[in-house]
């Protein structure tokens, strides 16, 4: 009885684990590239005070 649930079983556990992997994949990459927009944008923020302190000289 073990081996034939198990058989019925485990490739419905085995694709939820491919998904749940897939789906922690992208999640990881979405949190970088917002992570790196986020820093750009701070960097441009940044820069265009220094220009606008060092234009106003």
């Amino acid at each position: 009885m073990f081996p034939i649930l198990f058989m019925s079983v485990f490739p419905f556990l085995f694709f939820i684990v491919y998904l749940a992997v897939i789906f922690g994949i992208l999640y990881l990459i979405y949190k970088w590239v917002t992570t790196f927009i986020n820093l750009k944008r701070e960097q441009n923020d940044i820069l265009r005070e220094i220009s606008n302190k060092m234009g106003s000289k």
